[in-house]
């Protein structure tokens, strides 16, 4: 008996120890077998593994470090986007810049703990967002309604997901919740057409990209089958958020913003969703 339970951190040895799990809950299999379901603390990944692959970790020292990695990730960011933001504002008026109007986010997460660190991400940024904690498997079912209560002009479709080891990446079946964000991002679409009146992103950690855009989503995850960071979803959402509505931002602008980059998000070309109060006054 190793001794894990429900709620520990661990890592898994056959990766490397190269991500923080926690252990969301134990299955029993044939033979009295365990199998461990795990979540990442950091990354949008969810697993499973046998107890001999996991050695338990310190969580205040987890803590520390998922927290450094989070300072680090928001601080990248800033930088970029406060040299884009300065000079697409530059020979603004103060009346102006009070003015704008960000674009609305609406964050679906599985993720309870993500979900809180993103609307907080919304908050810091002053970006008028609504959450919604939803099961993968939910979010299909519910979008649509939410799309007709809130009318944002920005939605996020997340949580967690992963792809089998060695396995086939054109297969849907080699994905932990793909098919869900495939549905979820087509649902969207079919809600509102027109991708500049609505940017939709799905996906997770090594989500199949390439249905997820076939199925109308502006950004998705993951084009090069790698982990995404927990912030990357709303780091996209801002973008969007903050970019005036008659400039279109490119998948390359978005990803450079993200921690996973290129190889975690991509998409296509976005009219940002930055209006004004007061579009009679030389800022529509």
């Amino acid at each position: 008996m190793n001794g894990l339970k429900v709620g520990d951190i661990v890592v898994r040895k056959s990766y490397g120890s190269d991500v923080y799990f926690k252990i969301v809950d134990i299955i029993t299999k044939g033979g009295g077998k365990s199998v461990y379901i795990l979540k990442g603390l950091f990354y949008r990944i969810e697993a499973d593994s046998d107890g001999e692959d996991l050695v338990k970790q310190d969580s205040r020292k987890a803590s520390i470090d998922i927290e450094k990695n989070v300072r680090g990730a928001k601080n990248n960011m800033y930088r970029k986007e406060a040299l884009s933001t300065l000079a697409s504002r530059a020979g603004m008026s103060l009346f102006q810049r009070l003015s704008l109007m960000p674009g609305r986010v609406l964050h679906i997460d599985a993720d309870e703990e993500f979900l809180n660190m993103c609307l907080k991400h919304y908050k810091e940024h002053r970006i008028p967002a609504i959450g919604k904690l939803a099961k993968e498997s939910e979010q299909p079912a519910i979008v649509r309604g939410l799309l007709a209560k809130y009318r944002p002009n920005i939605v996020v479709m997340t949580g967690h997901d992963s792809l089998k080891k060695n396995a086939d990446k054109n297969d849907i079946n080699s994905y932990k919740n793909s098919k869900y964000f495939i549905e979820a991002a087509r649902v969207a679409r079919s809600f509102e057409p027109d991708p500049d009146k609505l940017c939709i992103f799905s996906g997770a950690c090594q989500t199949f990209f390439e249905k997820v855009m076939e199925n109308g989503a502006n950004f998705a995850s993951s084009p090069g089958r790698v982990l995404i960071n927990a912030l990357d979803p709303a780091f996209v959402s801002q973008k969007i958020a903050l970019t005036d509505h008659r400039t279109v931002v490119t998948p390359e602008k978005v990803a450079e913003l993200t921690i996973s980059g290129s190889k975690g998000i991509g998409g296509i070309k976005t009219k940002g969703q930055l209006r004004s109060r007061y579009p009679l006054f030389g800022y529509r």
